[in-house]
């Protein structure tokens, strides 16, 4: 058994101020602040590899720019000053370059998938012909869809639900960075969220379940590294994903804790 889904009812919702998403609770009630799906996948990610590009790019900034040298030696100890200094290092450096990249090549697949005429640029041209090709045997059933996890309390919007040629549904995602197969663990928690979530209607805060068909236990990375003019699809363990999940929000619940009390003297 299948369920119909009226997709005109699915979009973003309200967000609080750190742009976390609200959503009513199954029992109803007041709109609570949920973690970002994608947030939540990287609760446990190494981060020191891209603590060490960001510090790299801030350097490369500053010394393309003296006015940032000057603002910074004349900033002191003003946080916000010096802040502003590494936004506009990281800007010098085109820190931001691969992610517009990206951002661009999922809105021209979308517009593929979804059956848009679209003039794709010269300069995606070959990314969006080895998309077309490496996907030619899934049929897309939905596309950026808002869903929820009640149990997570994590939301968010994934990129496709497939059926493969066995007639399995899968989720899967569409990475464009370089190196996203080779780290693909929280990859692999952010679709198993997914993968266990309810489609979520802004406008009547209902749930709808997806369709019995849809396999929670694979899902795939469709990796189509920018200007590389390829693109490889990889599955996913999705057993293994959520089981990753779910320790990354136990973290993140142990992380609210103050093990720290009042101070306390052992002077008599």
């Amino acid at each position: 058994m299948t369920t119909t889904v009226d997709l005109a009812e699915f979009a973003a919702p309200k967000r609080d101020r750190w742009g976390r998403p609200l959503i009513v609770p199954p029992e109803g009630g007041k709109p609570k602040a949920y973690t970002r799906v994608s947030t939540l996948a990287k609760t446990l990610d190494d981060q020191s590899g891209l603590m060490k590009w960001m510090q790299r790019q801030a350097v490369k900034g500053v010394a393309k720019r003296a006015d940032l040298i000057a603002l910074a030696q004349s900033a002191g100890e003003d946080n916000q000053t010096l802040n502003e200094v590494v936004k506009q290092a990281m800007d010098a450096a085109e820190s931001s370059s691969a992610a517009n990249k990206g951002t661009a090549l999922h809105s021209f697949t979308e517009a593929v998938d979804l059956g848009h005429d679209i003039d794709v640029p010269l300069d995606y041209l070959p990314d969006i012909q080895a998309y077309k090709k490496a996907t030619a045997v899934l049929r897309v059933v939905m596309a950026e869809k808002f869903v929820v996890n009640d149990y997570l309390e994590a939301a968010g919007s994934f990129d496709r639900l497939v059926e493969l040629p066995d007639g399995r549904m899968v989720m899967a995602d569409i990475k464009t960075g370089k190196d996203a197969a080779r780290y693909a663990v929280a990859t692999a928690a952010q679709v198993a969220i997914y993968a266990n979530s309810m489609l979520y209607a802004v406008a009547t805060d209902t749930r709808t379940a997806f369709p019995d068909a849809l396999d929670t236990s694979m899902g795939l990375l469709i990796h189509l590294p920018a200007g590389k003019g390829e693109c490889h699809i990889h599955k996913l363990d999705l057993t293994f994903g959520y089981q990753f999940a779910t320790a990354a929000a136990e973290v993140r619940d142990w992380r609210k804790t103050k093990p720290a009390t009042l101070a306390w003297s052992a002077t008599a």
